[in-house]
């Protein structure tokens, strides 16, 4: 614990720069340490260069930026009470590649707590307009390694740790009467709900996608979903819910950002799938 409160103490970091034509900068560190919202990856990486100007007078190392997440699921027998809390730092080299890392904590009442910690790369193939093309969307691929603390065999995975892969195109429309910005992509995983449960022996690909819009150049109104997960152990189908969550943020400064959100994972009665019912989010962000 002492670790992480290190870490967070030392990279308070954050999101979403307003530009001049509108919103056009990075986006939050999300739940898993990747520069996105708080389920999906976005293309563009977090927090970069602006005028050649990074950390310790580089032009090649960005200044980091976290994300806080608190995320509350109060109805879910017979499992219980589960309060989820992720911190999460990620950083940019030469505007192309981010590196990022979270820890989740996940309390669930009546069963074992679990931790779980998240190291991810994404690396932006193409940039927002290159090649004179103003149409092109930014393009990224990125992998992001997870490792569960829970016995795989206790909870019926098939492994505690793996490896998922995503591709993500993102575009920002800032001359409508209100700034968009539309992404979606594509993840590869084995996950079981989101690799909190551990992991199965069958990748599925996986549809993400959102919808942002920019109020007042304050306040940021989205909505973001993830399709159902479908892995195997032992020739066993194990599906997680298809997820989706509403938000507003607001930004008093281009370095502070408060969130609040609503999620829904799956009704709770839900058979044959992991689902948790309505979830309460709420997220401090901050970038230097």
């Amino acid at each position: 614990m002492k670790k992480f409160l290190a870490v967070l103490l030392f990279l308070l970091g954050s999101v979403l720069w307003l530009g001049s034509k509108g919103w056009a900068g990075p986006p939050l560190t999300n739940a898993e340490g990747v520069g996105g919202c708080a389920l999906n990856p976005f293309a563009y990486v977090a927090n970069p260069i602006k005028d050649d100007k990074g950390l310790m007078d580089t032009n090649f190392v960005g200044y980091p930026q976290i994300g806080i997440w608190k995320v509350g699921l109060y109805d879910n027998k017979p499992v219980g009470r589960i309060d989820w809390l992720a911190i999460g730092a990620n950083i940019s080299l030469f505007n192309r590649i981010e590196l990022g890392y979270s820890h989740e904590y996940v309390d669930i009442e009546n069963l074992k707590n679990v931790g779980k910690d998240n190291l991810s790369v994404k690396v932006n193939l193409i940039k927002e307009g290159d090649f004179n093309m103003k149409f092109l969307p930014a393009l990224s691929v990125g992998a992001i390694y997870k490792d569960t603390n829970l016995d795989p065999d206790k909870v019926g995975a098939d492994d505690d740790s793996d490896i998922d892969y995503y591709i993500v195109a993102t575009k920002m429309f800032p001359d409508l009467p209100i700034p968009v910005m539309l992404n979606a992509g594509l993840l590869f995983t084995k996950g079981i709900v989101r690799g909190v449960l551990g992991f199965g022996d069958d990748r599925d690909t996986v549809f993400f996608g959102n919808i942002e819009t920019v109020i007042l150049k304050k306040f940021i109104v989205g909505w973001e979903y993830e399709a159902k997960v479908d892995t195997e152990v032992n020739d066993q189908d194990i599906r997680t819910h298809a997820m989706w969550e509403a938000h507003i943020a607001y930004m008093p400064d281009e370095h502070l950002m408060l969130v609040v959100s609503y999620a829904y994972t799956g009704d709770k009665d839900h058979t044959g799938e992991y689902a948790f019912g309505n979830a309460y989010v709420l997220s401090f962000q901050y970038s230097f």
